[in-house]
């Protein structure tokens, strides 16, 4: 039973990524993302902490705590991963600027293709990384299911409006049902983990979303977008890096993997406690 639910979880993973990526493309328009990246200062900012500090900071984290070395690689791979796909769903729903996180995260994903097959030699020298399988994935999953939304809701903005509610009910339900899947089949991993590495992970978690929050700028809409979109990094991809990368250190896998549940629990707790101040 458990190995079927192991095995259910990257399906469950890509079918919440489309239905979310969809559920998105349905509200926007391209004009509203290419404005919101007009902020040329804000865009800067925001790719320098995403793509720069925060790998820099789970370097140096990881170094000053103490802990096994497959640990800190796996730590080190989901900080470099930038960009998580379910980003402005949650951003959306704490009523940050979501067109700038949805342009954000295109810039993010980009850079994060481009740019980890380059950084993560300097963390395991020797290490191969092909771009193909990353650059699949996200066609298939992000790029695609955004696309078709966007086309409907310019040419078909009636039907966009009547699909929209049950695409966002879904993607939810989903996302929920990922969170207990993750949390229920890693369960035993997460309670044995290494303290110094569940610290460490907080750490750089708290980091995170405390300097994307001031750098957001004065817009408190922009300030929630910036601290989801730095806090929460794209565990999808640093899973499939660390499985195809690391083969021989499962402890890498399983890091980047806790790393995933922890944060997908956190941002459901930032969530649930910005609603309740609204």
């Amino acid at each position: 039973m458990d190995e079927l639910l192991s095995q259910a979880v990257g399906p469950l993973i890509a079918i919440f990524l489309v239905t979310a990526m969809f559920s998105l493309g349905l509200d926007l328009t391209l004009r509203q993302i290419v404005d919101s990246l007009r902020d040329k200062r804000l865009v800067t900012k925001s790719l320098l902490i995403n793509l720069l500090l925060v790998p820099l900071l789970a370097v140096a984290i990881t170094n000053l705590i103490p802990m096994h070395e497959g640990l800190r690689i796996g730590i080190v791979v989901y900080a470099i991963a930038a960009g998580t796909e379910g980003g402005p769903k949650f951003v959306q729903i704490i009523g940050g600027n979501t067109a700038f996180a949805f342009g954000l995260l295109a810039l993010l994903l980009t850079f994060t293709v481009a740019v980890v097959p380059l950084l993560l030699p300097l963390v395991v020298p020797h290490v191969d990384i092909s771009t193909g399988a990353l650059v699949g994935k996200l066609l298939l999953v992000v790029a695609l299911p955004i696309c078709v939304g966007l086309f409907l809701n310019a040419r078909f903005q009636a039907l966009a409006a009547r699909i929209s509610p049950f695409a966002h009910h879904l993607s939810m339900f989903l996302l929920y049902g990922l969170f207990i899947l993750l949390i229920y089949i890693n369960f035993q991993e997460i309670v044995a983990l290494q303290t110094n590495a569940l610290l460490a992970g907080l750490l750089l978690f708290a980091l995170a979303f405390t300097a994307g929050y001031l750098a957001g700028g004065p817009e408190l809409h922009n300030r929630r977008a910036l601290a989801i979109m730095t806090f929460a990094r794209n565990g999808s991809i640093s899973i499939l890096i660390a499985g195809e990368a690391f083969p021989q250190d499962p402890q890498v896998l399983m890091m980047a993997t806790i790393m995933t549940v922890c944060s997908v629990l956190l941002v459901v707790l930032i969530v649930i406690a910005i609603k309740r101040l609204q």
